[in-house]
């Protein structure tokens, strides 16, 4: 790996403190990921679930599952002393087209939502999105998802587009170039 790849790896490291003992450590996918990602899409409530992937069903093709861990993205690993350190609870993913827009979806362990995770995560997609040469990012979300609206709208970046259509939106942000 280049310095400047070794570089970028370790600036897109986060960690979030959940309490004294616990936290998230935010880093880049892996592909040996896609057995936790599995885990923790199969974990995820259904309204969780609806709201990651704008539908009702509950089961992530396997496929689909080793497309993220081969892609693009972060994950949130949850550090704590006992059976579930080392879980996935968190993940985003960022799909980039040759033009430099992408679109971004994540989604944070019900148990963990409204903990900065998600905050967290958004910060560390616009970064991957800036090192990856992206300038634009897209998200869609239920028009009543109001804590992804309230990410999208913190995420320090300038808001292009923000249309309702359909009981969905879609907000596009500028996320800029690297420095």
């Amino acid at each position: 790996m280049s310095a400047i790849a070794s570089h970028n790896r370790s600036s897109l490291r986060r960690r979030v403190s959940l309490d004294q003992d616990r936290w998230v450590s935010i880093r880049p996918i892996e592909r040996t990921d896609a057995s936790g990602l599995s885990g923790f899409y199969a974990g995820l409530s259904t309204e969780s679930s609806r709201r990651r992937f704008l539908s009702y069903g509950r089961q992530v093709p396997m496929d689909l599952i080793l497309t993220f861990a081969a892609g693009t993205g972060l994950v949130g690993i949850l550090r704590e002393a006992g059976p579930n350190d080392g879980a996935v609870v968190a993940h985003a993913s960022v799909d980039a087209d040759a033009a430099g827009s992408g679109e971004v979806a994540f989604a944070v362990a019900d148990d963990l939502q409204g903990r900065g995770i998600g905050s967290a995560l958004m910060r560390q997609v616009v970064e991957l999105a800036r090192a990856r040469g992206v300038r634009r990012l897209t998200a869609t979300l239920f028009a009543d998802n109001a804590p992804m609206r309230g990410i999208l709208r913190k995420a320090g970046c300038e808001i292009i587009a923000d249309e309702i259509d359909a009981g969905t939106e879609e907000i596009t942000l500028v996320v800029g170039a690297t420095s």
